[in-house]
């Protein structure tokens, strides 16, 4: 299914890597930033955080706008990649921290788009296909947070911040018509159309004339099951991974391992690249096995690496051992193995967000979650302010830990609620669903 339409997986996945380019290229490129103007962590995470802010209200809105507007989700997206593009060229002209915080205000609109319209899109339109077209999706996501550690780092270093932020601006202005003439043909693989009616938990929610608002808000509620609750919860802790991983790497490694600038970002490219790999092969995987027994064991994995990173870290810090290769090699062993345990969850996560939630507002549902984690990067600026204190034993680190413990609770909380299915088990259980529906409305 996903090879005769190659055109709309290869568009989204296109938008994906300008998606994680130009969101995370501002906090990256803090790194170079902070030798002209001043930003301690605490600040860092701020910076980030702006953007985050920025998307609690709009990525609720453009869920529900993806929802009633589903066969326009790609024009949306382009809108949403001019406007990340855009906020490099305020970068390049940026004279103060205040400017650069107007900066990310900016890139946060741009970025509030892509995922509440994109990752249910793909979930609507490639069925039990899902966990494989998510898995592609997220390797061409992490290739967007490859390049920008690399690129914009090692640029910075060469030519300056500014101008570097000028070129982004540059490459992604030219990108724009491509991706343009992509989006136009892309349109043409679109099937996805949403049902008259919609049965969940063995009730039917039917569309009748005039009452299409009132269906909605009414499914949107009935969305919010014991096992959707949970899942939502569960992911806005995992999220807290993510970020520390895309934010703070290349920072951690200057400061606390002692490596250079560019061997910073090297060793975060790196690790994001085997983060990336770990989630093509999740697609795979979970669509045998099943989406939430694949993020059971991502989670039960990303909880134990967590622990040997605190303990390691700890007893480095505790004991005032000098760095040397060997501890700096076991720290990058450790982290990678979080990347790969990590990101290993997030393609059967989007699935299975997509098994238990209707499709016909799918869109509003990812945009309420999207929010949900954009209010919860407050653990940014605690991450930050954490290391600022200098504590002794790594606190921040153990931050990792609840991000990873939590989430594994939750989803054995889900496993005993809805049990283990297969993707192919799922969308053959909806079908009856639907078919059994329709069997009593024409009688």
């Amino acid at each position: 299914m996903l090879r005769k339409r190659l055109t709309l997986v290869m568009t989204i996945n296109l938008y994906h890597i300008m998606a994680h380019i130009y969101p995370f290229f501002l906090p990256i490129l803090t790194i170079i930033i902070r030798d002209d103007i001043l930003l301690n962590y605490t600040q860092t995470a701020l910076l980030a955080m702006t953007s985050s802010l920025v998307m609690i209200p709009l990525t609720v809105l453009l869920g529900f706008i993806g929802d009633r507007l589903h066969r326009w989700r790609l024009e949306l997206i382009a809108v949403g990649c001019i406007l990340t593009v855009s906020h490099t060229f305020i970068m390049f002209a940026a004279p103060t921290y205040g400017i650069l915080l107007v900066a990310a205000v900016v890139g946060g609109i741009g970025a509030s788009i892509f995922h509440p319209m994109a990752l249910p899109l793909l979930s609507q339109e490639f069925g039990e296909q899902r966990n494989i077209a998510h898995s592609v999706n997220l390797v061409f996501g992490t290739i967007g947070s490859i390049i920008t550690p690399l690129a914009a780092i090692n640029l910075a270093s060469r030519f300056g911040w500014r101008e570097t932020s000028l070129g982004f601006g540059i490459f992604g202005v030219a990108m724009l018509p491509i991706l343009l003439v992509l989006l136009y043909f892309a349109r043409k693989d679109l099937q996805y159309k949403p049902k008259e009616s919609v049965v969940m938990d063995e009730e039917i929610f039917a569309v009748e004339e005039g009452t299409k608002k009132r269906f909605n808000r009414k499914l949107v509620l009935a969305a919010f099951t014991g096992p959707v609750i949970a899942l939502l919860i569960a992911q806005v802790f995992r999220s807290g991974i993510f970020r520390i991983l895309n934010i703070f790497t290349a920072l951690i490694f200057e400061d606390q391992f002692l490596v250079s600038e560019l061997g910073s970002s090297i060793i975060m490219s790196s690790i994001l690249a085997l983060g990336g790999l770990s989630a093509l092969i999740s697609g795979f995987v979970s669509k045998k096995s099943g989406s939430l027994r694949s993020v059971i064991f991502s989670k039960i994995t990303t909880t134990i690496t967590a622990v040997l990173l605190v303990v390691f870290v700890g007893t480095l810090m505790l004991t005032g051992t000098a760095m040397n290769t060997t501890y700096l090699v076991i720290a990058i062993i450790l982290f990678a193995v979080l990347a790969i345990t990590f990101y290993f969850g997030n393609a059967p996560f989007n699935s299975l967000l997509a098994e238990c939630v209707p499709l016909e507002v799918l869109s509003t549902i990812t945009g309420v979650l999207d929010s949900l984690m954009s209010v919860f990067s407050i653990v940014l600026v605690v991450f930050g302010m954490i290391i600022d204190e200098g504590y002794s034993f790594p606190y921040e680190f153990v931050l990792i830990i609840i991000f990873a413990l939590i989430p594994l609770l939750l989803f054995l909380y889900v496993k005993s609620k809805i049990g283990l299915k297969t993707p192919k088990e799922v969308e053959r259980d909806r079908t009856i669903s639907y078919e059994k529906m329709n069997g009593s409305k024409n009688e």
